[in-house]
């Protein structure tokens, strides 16, 4: 293949990828929905239940917000790349060391969420991620993706926090949610990746990768 055929089919093979993860947070979002719901069910002590009460009603009111904002961060992402915000906290020169202001705690908090929900979805994906990254790797003549390609889990869950704090959910709920938000983005993204992996072997490009067998869970495999 050419240099040029090489590029197109790179860019292509993105657009794959991001159209399967914007495809996949209807059903995400359903399913997190559907998991709230659930939570009203469970017995618990009263003061318990009125979190989780108010909980899923704040996800009632901003889970359609936090889909657009979620799927508009991911296009961007895919045209202008991703911005590098830890960078905003070094220090630019010496002398200002000691005037760093500290990160808060929120944004700390954040970014450990975030990087667990990325673990979650390598957990599930690795092998997926392993085959497409070789096959972009291929293409594209680099010896590795960039830190923040969109391609890299944890750049999705960067996002996905991100716009998740833009809509006005806060921590608490996520945390009341988690279980389903693991659950749902690491299939999101092993789907993702199997479609891209799938549309390259289509067009030749490494099928010496093998393809591995993906199951698609269903909603009772994952209430079992």
């Amino acid at each position: 293949m050419t240099a040029a055929r090489n590029q197109a089919l790179a860019t292509q093979a993105r657009r794959v990828y991001l159209e399967a993860l914007v495809r996949g947070m209807t059903p995400l979002v359903a399913a997190v929905g559907q998991g709230a719901t659930h939570l009203l069910a469970q017995g618990a002590p009263h003061a318990v239940m009125m979190a989780r009460r108010d909980a899923v009603q704040a996800w009632q009111k901003s889970g359609p917000n936090w889909q657009m904002a979620v799927v508009a961060a991911l296009r961007h992402a895919a045209v202008h790349g991703v911005s590098d915000n830890a960078r905003e906290h070094e220090p630019t020169a010496p002398v200002q060391t000691s005037k760093m202001s500290l990160v808060d705690d929120s944004t700390i908090e954040r970014e450990i969420t975030s990087s667990r929900l990325a673990l979650v979805m390598m957990d599930r994906a690795t092998w997926e991620f392993t085959d497409l990254r070789t096959r972009m790797q291929a293409l594209e003549g680099h010896d590795d993706l960039e830190p923040l390609d969109l391609l890299r889990a944890h750049v999705v869950a960067r996002l996905a926090l991100d716009a998740w704090n833009r809509v006005g959910l806060d921590a608490n709920i996520w945390q009341l949610l988690h279980h389903e938000l693991h659950e749902e983005f690491a299939q999101l993204i092993s789907e993702a990746y199997h479609e891209t992996n799938r549309w390259l072997i289509a067009q030749k490009v490494l099928p010496e990768v093998d393809l591995r067998p993906f199951i698609r869970r269903t909603a009772q495999t994952a209430r079992d």
